[in-house]
């Protein structure tokens, strides 16, 4: 009897002692910051080749919401940025890397869809919470990945919306372009089948390669359709080369159009010159005048995603601080599930506007805009279209 005794008692101080406090269960685990570690918050994007410019504003947008936060809880913050290069196998290393760093609280990223998609399987393995400022491919979500969030939008909506004002100018004879990328190919497919739906005729559909310079052949090969607009899915390194070949091959009553990966100063409307004027591209609204003012004082021109950025870093950063627990030596506990659960339950008003999240981590009320860019008074700029 007293060896029954004995044993229960030590099952009661092993269940009391040893185990985690009952306070600190979570059903994906929980992320301990010891007293005088930082709360680490990974990022991946692209900071060397041709979208650097693109993925140094958006180090920069999360950048600045972080140093404008410094502290939570009595730790410092501090961000983490790699080099995903705009694509999978770079990213898939920074996630492994990341997921395993248990300082990591979770991740702004990837840049590129075709990174964000195989890297959200990692994190999803660790349950390691990530949000994009600029992953918009549509699978990113149709997935069941719950760790997957983003601040731009879906490009469903962003298809829906560019063959939306095609078909408003009577731009019905159309060729479709694209990168063959995740990004790129499955928004102008989506692109291509709206223009279908609304009575529109897709003359054909071309894949260019990234990093190729010479589309002549292709232009020159689709310069007998007549098209009245080329569309292109893709970034602003082979969208530019686009823009500026057309004229070069006689297409110069053809309009281009493409989407936010060629909304950026430096590298589409600067890069193409005057080939650029008359062009047309999509991106969401422009975010608060103030902001802006603020972040170029500090970084100057701003390109593409950092406000998106900005507002995935600050949404971040107000989850973990819902979910900490302050520990009396200061130590952080922080439940990963609970964590994700305080950024699906986001009502926040951001710099790019009202944020919340649909049940797939989708930013819900995501509104694109139509650019187009024009040069008044000596100065070429995207100017937003009345549509």
């Amino acid at each position: 009897m007293k060896k029954k005794l004995l044993a229960l008692l030590l099952l009661f101080f092993i269940g009391n002692f040893l185990a985690p406090p009952v306070g600190h269960a979570d059903q994906w685990g929980v992320i301990t910051i010891p007293p005088g570690k930082p709360i680490k918050i990974g990022m991946g994007t692209m900071l060397t080749g041709d979208y650097a410019s693109m993925g140094i504003d958006i180090k920069h947008g999360a950048e600045m919401a972080i140093e404008k936060k410094g502290k939570i809880l009595g730790h410092r913050v501090i961000l983490q940025a790699e080099d995903d290069g705009c694509a999978g196998p770079p990213s898939v290393a920074i996630a492994e890397k990341m997921c395993n760093d248990p300082l990591v609280v979770g991740l702004i990223g990837y840049m590129c869809s075709g990174g964000s998609k195989p890297a959200s399987d990692i994190h999803n393995k660790y349950k390691v919470v990530m949000i994009s400022a600029s992953s918009t491919a549509l699978e990113l979500t149709a997935r069941g990945i719950p760790i997957f969030f983003r601040t731009c939008w879906n490009d469903k909506i962003q298809a829906r919306r560019a063959a939306a004002f095609a078909l408003s100018r009577k731009w019905t004879k159309v060729v479709v372009l694209h990168d063959k990328s995740d990004y790129g190919q499955s928004l102008a497919e989506d692109f291509a089948e709206n223009i279908r739906q609304k009575g529109g005729k897709i003359l054909a559909m071309e894949g260019l390669t990234r990093g190729d310079k010479d589309f002549t052949p292709v232009l020159t090969k689709i310069k007998p359709l007549r098209p009245q607009l080329i569309y292109f899915g893709g970034m602003a390194a082979e969208g530019v080369l686009v823009a500026r070949q057309m004229k070069r091959v006689g297409l110069r009553k053809t309009h281009f159009m493409s989407d936010d990966g060629c909304y950026t100063e430096k590298d589409f409307i600067q890069a193409g010159g005057k080939a650029t004027n008359g062009c047309y591209v999509t991106y969401a609204k422009e975010p608060d005048p103030e902001w802006v003012k603020e972040f170029e004082s500090k970084y100057g021109p701003r390109q593409t995603f950092s406000p998106q950025a900005y507002d995935a870093a600050t949404i971040l950063m107000m989850a973990v601080e819902r979910v900490a627990k302050k520990q009396a030596d200061g130590t952080l506990i922080i439940g990963k599930k609970a964590l994700r659960d305080a950024i699906a339950d986001t009502k926040y008003n951001g710099i790019t506007g009202e944020i919340a999240f649909d049940p797939y981590g989708d930013r819900s009320g995501s509104v694109v805009v139509v650019y187009k860019v024009v040069e008044e008074e000596g100065k070429r700029f995207f100017k937003q279209m009345a549509f």
